[in-house]
């Protein structure tokens, strides 16, 4: 039964129609009677009465079966055609294939002619066929015949097919109603519900809204339609990037609206608006925006609205705008750059920086310990020029508070540096055995970071620029709970030390993103944006102003670059007519390809404004 039964003819655009049909909808799907009464009083199957119907139909045809296996066992056999003929019958039957699958061959003696009048599988055959849709199908397939013997439909472990309308088992979780030419008329899935043009999703917000083909809502049934009182669960629109945007002048940057808000929203976005404070420059989207930085002057606002909620209320940061000269006037500028991060560092980080940076008149160089990786995907390669991105490490691993990366002992710098690659990941080359008069808060299981013995130790460049760009592998090590303490720790340990040993460098502070992608575990990355990430970021922003160093900077390269592509994917399933693939992703942490050029773009960029003292 519907709820409301308004009588208005078919079709209605009234929205109590649209509810008593979702009913209708729900009770097809769901209940377990054999017939639905839609809004109109017609009776229609549902999809558990279909079922009975087709094991009733499918017992019809086991007795059918059998009566036909007796009708064939009143069949004379013969050993051959000879004997048959011989026997003054007008039918009998022949082995044609010696075996246990044997097939009968079917004569009539037409004037002493044999003639051949059809074939008979044994039940050896018929049990082959069937073996082998079962290897197709999981079990044995059902057919469904009418009272003449025709087939209108089948049955398998994989759904069942009736005329017109196919259910079938799909890679997505859910339900699929599809016709016989694959187009799907109704799917009922994790995102909700739609039956041909009409969509159910589950809302954050009491009630039932109905919306056009652009998301405004027409029409509100329930508790609140007519009421004023604001919903509570807006989504947050603190937008979670520094104020500093750097880039190089005539290069767009792309700013990314899932990348800076602590909740990945799809169903219920935030219009964000770049506005230059006296430029004419005004730009917005729910999804992306791209923009010279250039073209904005020295500052802008970033305005950060829910499209659901009061639309006088939005949030506003006061954005700093860099663009680095491109070409610089002169001589290029020589940065000198450590690079201190995990495997996204090591995989054509330097490379990839230097790429950008000599393209835009710069003439970088890297200082380290640690060779990086040209290759695309082997982080072992060691053609690269040298960095401390080390696969696999977190902050708490450089800081010595995770004390699985052993010292390296007085006189042992030419051992570690002959080593390979692998090798020379066990060791830490940043600490050495603490003393009474270091720190006590920054000493670690009694090593600390000393950053200039590590440089003379090695006889290494003052680098003049610092990126630190960790955090990803202590999103694996730690908790929601004690990743904030964790990254605002180490932070304020490393950025401490390095500005002790090089008071003149700029540290830049950035950390890569992560794919779009639920699952279970560390596969739910939406989930582990706002339970990680996200308190990641303000431990950054906090050690930032706790600091207080002019030279600290953070480059907000999380929020720069496309989180929906340029991530390894699996194998999938080939669509055979067009070639399209649906698959998952198998790698949610590396970005590649131009996903990890976007990444490194906009880098390149911050660190450029660095090196002419913009920043």
């Amino acid at each position: 039964m519907t709820t409301y039964n308004t009588g208005n003819p078919v079709p209605s655009a009234d929205a109590r129609d649209r509810f008593d049909n979702s009913q209708t909808l729900d009770q097809l799907i769901n209940s377990s009677a054999d017939k639905v009464v839609t809004r109109t009083g017609k009776e229609i199957i549902t999809i558990d009465g279909a079922l009975r119907i087709t094991s009733a139909n499918a017992a019809s045809a086991e007795a059918s079966a059998s009566d036909a296996k007796s009708a064939a066992s009143v069949l004379s056999v013969k050993s051959d055609v000879a004997e048959g003929m011989a026997s003054g019958l007008e039918f009998f039957s022949v082995p044609s294939i010696v075996g246990a699958d044997r097939i009968l061959t079917l004569y009539r003696n037409v004037s002493g002619v044999p003639v051949v009048v059809g074939t008979i599988p044994s039940p050896a055959a018929v049990n082959a066929i069937l073996a082998l849709l079962k290897q197709s199908y999981g079990i044995d397939l059902y057919e469904l015949l009418d009272d003449n013997g025709f087939m209108w439909g089948t049955v398998h472990a994989r759904g069942f097919d009736l005329p017109g309308l196919t259910v079938s088992e799909t890679t997505k979780q859910g339900i699929e109603l599809a016709d016989r030419n694959g187009f799907v008329i109704m799917e009922d899935g994790v995102n909700g519900t739609s039956l041909g043009s009409m969509e159910w999703v589950q809302i954050a917000y009491p009630g039932i809204w109905v919306l056009d083909s652009n998301g405004f809502a027409w029409e509100i049934m329930g508790p609140d339609a007519d009421s004023s009182t604001p919903i509570s669960d807006l989504p947050s629109s603190i937008p979670y990037i520094a104020k500093e945007v750097c880039g190089v002048a005539g290069v767009p940057l792309t700013l990314h609206v899932a990348s800076l808000l602590a909740e990945r929203r799809d169903l219920d976005p935030t219009r964000i608006t770049i506005a230059a404070a006296l430029n004419p420059v005004v730009l917005s989207s729910d999804d992306a925006v791209t923009f010279a930085p250039d073209s904005l002057g020295d500052t802008a606002l970033l305005y950060a609205r829910p499209l659901r909620g009061d639309d006088s209320v939005r949030t506003v940061l006061d954005l700093v705008v860099r663009a680095a000269p491109n070409p610089p006037a002169g001589a290029a500028p020589t940065p000198k750059i450590l690079l201190v991060g995990d495997s996204i560092g090591n995989h054509q980080g330097p490379l990839l920086l230097n790429q950008f940076m000599t393209q835009w008149g710069y003439a970088p160089t890297f200082v380290g310990t640690y060779p990086s990786s040209i290759a695309e995907d082997n982080g072992f390669n060691r053609l690269g020029a040298v960095a401390e991105a080390r696969q696999g490490w977190s902050s708490a691993q450089f800081t010595y508070a995770d004390p699985s990366r052993a010292p390296i002992l007085p006189g042992n710098e030419a051992a570690y540096l002959a080593m390979t690659k692998p090798n020379m990941l066990g060791y830490n080359p940043f600490i050495r055995a603490a003393i009474e008069s270091d720190p006590a808060q920054f000493v670690k299981n009694g090593y600390i970071v000393d950053a200039a013995f590590y440089q003379s130790r090695f006889s290494l460049e003052t680098p003049t620029i610092v990126i630190n760009a960790l955090n990803t592998n202590d999103f694996r090590d730690q908790s929601p709970q004690t990743i904030y303490q964790t990254i605002y720790e180490s932070d304020v340990l490393l950025h401490t030390r390095f500005a002790e040993a090089w008071p003149n460098a700029k540290i830049i502070r950035c950390m890569p993103g992560t794919a779009r992608n639920t699952g279970a575990g560390t596969a739910d990355r939406d989930a582990m944006w706002e339970s990680f990430y996200i308190p990641a970021i303000r431990a950054m922003m906090d050690a930032r102003a706790f600091l207080n160093n002019p030279n600290i900077t953070i480059a907000s390269s999380w929020a720069y670059y496309n989180q929906e592509a340029g991530y390894k994917l699996n194998a999938g399933t080939v669509d055979a007519t067009t070639g399209a693939r649906t698959t998952t992703i198998s790698d949610v942490l590396h970005p590649q390809g131009s996903t990890r050029r976007q990444y490194y773009q906009y880098l390149s960029g911050h660190v450029a404004c660095a090196a002419v003292n913009i920043i």
